[in-house]
């Protein structure tokens, strides 16, 4: 079983601009929540941001340059910032890949971004997971990687990556997806004849 956080309790998780900006963000959403933090999508005065609550009184906002653009491909790298809940002008900037951030090197990537948070957060009971991928091409010869055992939060910011650049980048398309909430995701992507399947997995499986 997993230690997926909750959704959050509220009455917007039917509007239809926070499903959106709610699925269009997961790839964000979907580690913060292995880290165990309950995240929302805040829309309030046309600006969006992914809030994360640290259940200490503090909160992550996750933004772009300003705020998230409504189309998450026009995101030019994050910007990370932890506040005071009740008091937002108290915070620290622990991330900002931005452009002419200090880590704009990382551009959009999201394994720094949570590596950061790993060490910036501090560490919570939250499973150690590993990603790892099998690829077998089609006359049968097969591989296996995997990324080593990491936090849960960066080990999912992976497993996210890594589906990207299958897709996006290496001509992949996904055929499969386990995507039951209590269960460790699980892909299988093709392409010319070529199989990948990308599993999450606890480190003590």
């Amino acid at each position: 079983m997993t230690t997926l956080a909750a959704l959050p309790d509220h009455n917007r998780l039917n509007d239809p601009l926070w499903q959106r900006l709610f699925h269009g963000y997961q790839h964000v959403i979907t580690p913060l929540r292995y880290g165990g933090w309950v995240t929302d999508i805040e829309t309030g005065g046309g600006e969006f941001h992914v809030r994360a609550d640290l259940a200490d009184g503090t909160e992550l906002i996750i933004a772009s340059e300003h705020s998230l653009p409504a189309d998450p491909a026009e995101v030019t790298g994050w910007s990370v910032v932890r506040q005071r809940a009740d008091s937002p002008d108290c915070h620290t900037v622990l991330y900002d890949s931005t452009p002419n951030g200090p880590q704009a090197h990382h551009g959009t990537s999201l394994v720094p971004l949570f590596s950061r948070l790993d060490l910036a957060v501090g560490h919570r009971r939250t499973p150690r997971l590993i990603v790892s991928a099998t690829h077998t091409a089609p006359y049968g010869a097969s591989h296996n990687s995997n990324a080593g055992i990491e936090g849960a939060a960066v080990a999912a910011a992976r497993f996210e990556e890594w589906s990207y650049r299958l897709t996006d980048h290496e001509g992949y398309r996904r055929v499969w997806q386990r995507s039951e909430p209590d269960v460790y995701p699980l892909a299988l992507f093709e392409s010319a004849g070529h199989i990948t399947i990308l599993r999450l997995t606890r480190s003590d499986d």
